[in-house]
């Protein structure tokens, strides 16, 4: 690789290492959302957690814009020259280790093992999240039913499967 092209690859190496760390940026204040969300469940303070899914939605609307930066930077570089075909961050990190273009790959590759962690912890905590609305909506159905004086029984039959029976006093 002629040093031309090296240049051009480091500087958008560069440029990925930037994007990263605002990904990871970024993706650590939808975390703390994320988390204020199911403080806000808890608390049942729905105003806060209406401003708190709004904030949310907003922040992943940038993180989009954000994406939209790197794959622009991923065509530049496959426009580069025709034997690149890049979509996915390790292959241009393969490709970059591969022409002795380290210093910037370090950098890149740590960034991107924090995004994976962060992202893996924010999954977590929407599971978390939907556990504990599943479990409110199944309460609030049971209250409605008492309400009503209406009692639901749920037995499973031979072949397993479930069957309800509503029974009014």
């Amino acid at each position: 690789m002629n040093e031309e092209k090296k240049l051009y690859l480091n500087l958008k190496l560069s440029e990925l290492t930037d994007i990263w760390k605002v990904y990871c940026e970024f993706h650590t204040e939808l975390y703390d959302l994320t988390c204020d969300e199911y403080v806000h469940l808890l608390a049942s303070d729905m105003d806060k957690l209406e401003e708190t899914i709004t904030s949310k939605e907003l922040l992943i609307k940038t993180i989009n814009n954000v994406e939209d930066r790197r794959t622009l930077i991923i065509n530049e570089l496959n426009e580069q020259d025709e034997n690149y075909n890049f979509i996915k961050l390790n292959e241009v990190v393969a490709f970059a280790k591969s022409n002795d273009l380290n210093s910037e790959v370090l950098y890149l590759e740590k960034y991107n093992a924090l995004l994976l962690d962060i992202i893996t912890r924010i999954q977590d905590q929407n599971k978390l999240n939907q556990l504990f609305l599943n479990k409110a909506i199944t309460s609030l159905k049971d209250l409605k039913e008492s309400f009503s004086g209406r009692k639901t029984f749920k037995t499973y039959g031979a072949d397993g499967a479930t069957r309800t029976k509503s029974v009014t006093p």
